[in-house]
């Protein structure tokens, strides 16, 4: 059979309309990963185009080998290798662009990002020895410049990785070129395999020698919940909240994890923040192990100016001069801040930019509130 055949034509291109059918029932898995419903809506598109060009008796053989949901196929099938997934086509400044770089997938936490391509090898060949397009780059040309705006948006103070992913096999000399500028290529034919991968605190913070803990992370640690003590019925809800996750998923061991072999650092106006709290909440053991904890960190002088990078932020809703000056703190020490504060993030993502941190869950200081609370059999 070939495309000449009206039959065959037809066939294919219905064949390619449930495709991308399940193709958006597959990305229903990612339907909380940001982006992912942006890139539901380009499929649909293509999708709503072929009925349309069938229906009115218009279909032509490009429209069939040109759809765009060849490449959304492709998309979907890298994304299945991917692991602790953050953003689907997400866009990067870059000094030497106007519009911000789009990169497929950014995973692993923020520290890989991905480029699908499933153009067919002869076309980036003829690309790359300057038979292209006027004005269109090569795919030499691309990995270049993902390698330099990776380096110009850092992920918990590192270079993202960047890593091509092709649906066809290469040929040497150009598999050669593209590895020459620093990203890594993997070929996914047919024949390539899923398989799950997992990743640990330890995955999430390799290389980070030093911890900036929020006054989050410090009632967190001391908390009475997190010590033992989380079976309670307390007379306020986000308590009993709280108690019921830390039952569920023991905060403190994470922490711990993550605290083990890394220096932990806070600056005065957190610590002062921190003991202000214990000395008004805190029960006679909290009290104990915020002694504890302040003999384990150092506690540094406030900074003196904030980054560039957060003096933009607009202090609006979650974000507030104290928290603007511990996450800055962290920042100009090259520390990752461990926090709960999850309101500034998110604040902070919206104004376009990136904290590194590690974020938990909330925990109160509850000791106190024991004696009025209800206590559940073990």
């Amino acid at each position: 059979m070939s495309f000449d055949d009206k039959d065959f034509l037809i066939s294919t291109a219905l064949e390619k309309i449930q495709a991308g059918s399940n193709l958006i029932e597959q990305l229903n898995k990612y339907k909380q990963v940001p982006g992912t419903q942006k890139i539901q809506r380009k499929i649909n598109q293509e999708i709503k185009f072929l009925r349309k060009v069938l229906s009115s008796d218009s279909l032509k053989v490009n429209h069939v080998t040109c759809s765009n949901l060849t490449h959304y196929s492709f998309l979907v099938k890298v994304l299945m290798f991917q692991k602790d997934i953050v953003h689907l086509d997400c866009g990067f400044q870059n000094e030497e662009r106007e519009n911000p770089l789009r990169v497929d997938i950014v995973c692993e936490n923020g520290i890989k990002w991905v480029k699908v391509v499933a153009r067919n090898t002869k076309s980036l060949i003829e690309a790359a020895q300057g038979r292209a397009s006027y004005g269109a780059k090569s795919i030499v040309d691309q990995a270049e410049e993902y390698v330099q705006c990776a380096k110009e948006n850092l992920y918990m103070f590192q270079e993202p990785k960047v890593t091509f992913y092709f649906s066809n096999h290469l040929d040497e000399e150009l598999h050669k070129e593209i590895i020459s500028t620093g990203v890594e290529l993997i070929t996914l034919d047919d024949n390539s395999n899923i398989s799950e991968s997992c990743s640990s605190s330890e995955d999430i913070l390799d290389n980070i020698t030093t911890l900036n803990l929020d006054i989050t992370t410090m009632l967190a640690y001391i908390s009475s919940l997190t010590n033992g003590s989380s079976r309670w019925v307390f007379k306020e809800p986000i308590l009993t909240e709280q108690a019921e996750k830390e039952t569920a998923v023991p905060l403190k061991p994470i922490l711990e994890d993550v605290f083990k072999n890394r220096k932990l650092i806070c600056c005065e106006a957190a610590y002062k923040s921190f003991q202000d709290i214990v000395n008004l909440l805190g029960g006679p053991n909290e009290k104990q192990r915020a002694k504890e904890l302040t003999e384990r960190m150092e506690i540094c002088q406030d900074v003196p100016e904030i980054p560039t990078e957060l003096s933009a932020l607009s202090f609006c809703g979650k974000i507030k001069e104290r928290s603007l000056k511990i996450f800055a703190f962290g920042m100009l020490r090259k520390a990752v801040t461990v926090t709960s504060n999850e309101g500034f993030i998110r604040s902070a993502k919206m104004q376009g930019i990136n904290v590194p941190v590690f974020i938990h869950q909330a925990r109160a200081l509850t000791e106190a509130k024991e004696e009025t609370a209800q206590k559940l059999s073990s």
